[in-house]
């Protein structure tokens, strides 16, 4: 390692290590202000990705709950549009927040949603691969969800949530403990939000999980034994939920 690369590396450390320390060879005041632009930097992203927590909160709480998770957990890339996906959990253990037991879910909700918009494009699966499939090799298929795509499962009514807080929304009350399946991807550039039925989302859930075609139907059917595989298939086909898969199918 050079002379410069080894500074480069202490001037990074003493940015980020979470507690202030005096550096031989740093003047203090000019790593004062590298420190303090590191981490306003880190918060406003913040207030990027969490917009509806940001208005749950209130400028001043979010401000001081994105001041303590930016001083806990430093960024590990030099992409900002990565930072920031342990908000959730951070807030689920952060007591100040306990009055608010959905605001860690619509954390997790607004993180998909970020994430989703800036996933790596992936090639759709098409109608006419799935086509081309013998009957022998439907069984043991494997569907990969596009890089785009998150499930949620969440106790709160995160869909009524988002929309309430929409820009230009018609405000309309709604029940806050009402449990529901979200589905986002992105489709056409834009994030889209779904809520989805039990059986299409233990259907998803399973192929998320590298199951084959036929266990994740057969979970989906144990929990509604109308379960519609093929409408499931067709919707998902329409939004682009599916990858195409690597290789050959089985």
């Amino acid at each position: 390692m050079t002379d410069a690369s080894r500074w480069q590396h202490a001037l990074l450390d003493a940015i980020t290590a979470p507690q202030w320390q005096a550096h031989a060879t740093l003047p203090a005041n000019a790593l004062a202000v590298y420190r303090n632009n590191y981490r306003v930097g880190l918060m406003e992203m913040l207030a990027i990705v969490y917009p509806i927590v940001h208005q749950l909160l209130g400028a001043e709480f979010f401000g001081a709950l994105s001041r303590e998770f930016v001083r806990a957990t430093p960024s590990h890339s030099g992409n900002l549009h990565r930072y920031g996906a342990g908000f959730a959990d951070f807030i689920a253990g952060f007591a100040p927040t306990a009055e608010w037991p959905y605001l860690p879910d619509v954390a997790r909700m607004e993180w998909a949603l970020h994430r989703g918009y800036y996933a790596s494009d992936s090639a759709r699966l098409e109608v006419a691969t799935l086509a081309a499939l013998s009957p022998t090799q439907w069984s043991e298929l494997r569907l990969p969800l596009d890089a785009s795509l998150s499930l949620l499962r969440s106790p709160w009514a995160l869909s009524a949530i988002h929309a309430y807080h929409q820009p230009g929304a018609t405000r309309q009350p709604f029940t806050l403990a009402q449990a529901e399946n979200l589905l986002l991807w992105r489709e056409h550039g834009q994030m889209q939000l779904r809520r989805m039925d039990d059986a299409p989302a233990e259907f998803l859930h399973r192929l998320q999980q590298g199951a084959t075609l036929d266990e994740a139907t057969a979970a989906a059917l144990s929990v509604t034994p109308d379960f519609a595989l093929q409408h499931t298939l067709l919707t998902g086909l329409q939004h682009g939920w599916f990858a195409q898969a690597q290789g050959k199918p089985p």
